[in-house]
């Protein structure tokens, strides 16, 4: 299929999760023209995630109640005048400056693209944030995210005998979708403490989206017999050549691991989630402005009234503007959406969109303070624990590296090459500074953006348009 090497419309959206449909959708229905480049086969996000065309689920697993919510995006995507490009990376951006348009440059398939807007709506998501621990390299263990993909997106079931474990809200969907694919879960571990819960239910109480996912995911549990256990963590994973066995545990008040709590279970999967890292590379690279709040996953674009960022005309919502799920992305993208159309056709904004964001984002936060990841746990890693994956650097390599040269990212790398692989750092850098620093509290250092943000063929740059 031949396709025009550069494209314009009057809005550029990165991503179709939740809140790159619900900006898009506004937009488009105000008659502006919009185009949205998404990694995926199909828009829906991760959250909201569909099967690839051809598949069906054996047995559909147990959605909860958020993802009416998507249902309806998705249906109301279908038959709007958004134009999604699917398959499309965004390696390298530029933000739009007067009456210069601004331009996404983008890989689809083997093809070099860019496309050419007057605004940029950033609604990239999120990664699932790794803590390293002895045998976490070992096949069978995945994240909490990876899990949800493999059983709702492509209908697999991972393995047959699993232990969830981390901090925060991500556990609970980890545990019914792979109960629901027959998945037989052995330990459900949350490494906060019992209280963190009751810190969460002013969060939970404001918001009826929330409460009815509280409800569901409670009856979910009871009836797949499973318990959630607080305090908890997975010390370490055995094996030979894949997952056989997992040592878990009590966890102090700081997440120290307790040595004599420990025991085996037999499992052949382990799926941890420790929360999620916005990935905010794209909203550095156009010159947004990052802040730091652990709550909402560390360093996040900052988004003011209607996702507005410190650039003009480019704009952050969901989770690139801190974690907060798919309540909080569909508000934002529907705020975010109301102001570049007033932008654009130089009318005033509806300001009842701005508050909903607003009041649900409220929620989100005082939910997630309480999910914190503890530092203790940080400690389960001995000193031959591989850290960074991608480089093959164990935890002995980066603390004598921070010995040597400090413990900033940029010394870290510079003295054992942790974070200078293909992930750049995305998948390690908390972790290898979390390491380095000795459990300290205070705030990572700002990830530095290179081109290109995501990994590209060496052709698609040397041919990328010129415009």
């Amino acid at each position: 299929m031949t396709r025009d090497a550069v494209i314009e419309a009057d809005v550029g959206v990165v991503g179709a999760g939740p809140g790159g449909m619900a900006a898009a959708l506004r937009i488009a229905s105000s008659g502006l023209s919009v185009v949205v480049l998404d990694e995926g086969a199909r828009p829906g996000g991760q959250i909201f995630r569909q099967l690839p065309e051809g598949f069906a689920h054996a047995s559909p697993p147990t959605e909860p109640p958020s993802h009416g919510a998507g249902h309806e995006l998705l249906h109301a995507l279908t038959g709007s005048k958004v134009s999604v490009e699917s398959h499309a990376t965004v390696w390298d951006a530029r933000a739009p400056r007067g009456d210069d348009l601004g331009c996404l440059w983008f890989e689809q398939g083997v093809a070099s693209r860019a496309l050419r807007c007057k605004a940029i709506v950033l609604a990239p998501g999120a990664m699932d944030r790794c803590v390293p621990f002895p045998g976490w390299t070992l096949p069978g263990v995945i994240t909490a995210g990876a899990a949800q993909v493999m059983v709702r997106g492509y209908g697999i079931k991972p393995g047959s005998r699993a232990v969830v474990a981390g901090s925060g809200p991500l556990l609970l969907p980890t545990v019914t979708a792979l109960v629901s694919a027959g998945v037989k879960v052995v330990a459900a571990l949350e490494s906060a403490p019992r209280r963190a819960a009751l810190r969460a239910l002013p969060g939970v109480l404001r918001s009826g989206a929330r409460l009815r996912e509280a409800f569901f995911y409670a009856r979910q549990l009871w009836r797949s017999g499973v318990s959630l256990q607080f305090s908890r963590a997975v010390f370490a994973v055995e094996g030979d050549g894949r997952v056989q066995r997992a040592v878990i545990g009590q966890l102090d008040r700081e997440g120290n691991p307790i040595a004599s709590t420990a025991k085996t279970v037999d499992a052949d999967v382990v799926c941890t989630g420790f929360g999620l890292v916005p990935s905010i590379e794209i909203g550095q690279r156009l010159g947004c402005r990052a802040t730091w709040n652990e709550a909402r996953g560390g360093w996040h674009i900052e988004a003011l009234d209607f996702g507005a960022t410190n650039v003009d005309r480019v704009f952050a919502v969901g989770e690139i503007a801190g974690i907060g799920g798919s309540e909080v992305a569909i508000a934002e993208g529907r705020a975010a959406g109301e102001l570049v159309c007033a932008q654009l056709q130089q009318r005033g904004a509806l300001t009842h969109v701005r508050d909903r964001s607003r009041a649900v984002r409220a929620a989100a936060d005082a939910m997630l303070r309480a999910f914190s990841v503890p530092r203790g746990v940080y400690s389960l890693v001995k000193d031959g624990t591989i850290v960074c994956r991608c480089e093959d650097v164990n935890a002995k390599a980066v603390r004598d590296a921070s010995a040597l040269h400090g413990d900033s990212l940029r010394a870290i790398k510079m003295g054992c090459r942790a974070g200078m692989g293909p992930c750049q750092g995305r998948i390690c850098a908390p972790s290898v500074q979390a390491i380095a620093s000795r459990g300290s509290t205070r705030a990572w250092d700002e990830p530095v953006v290179q081109i290109p943000l995501k990994p590209v063929r060496t052709s698609t740059i040397l041919d990328a348009p010129k415009v």
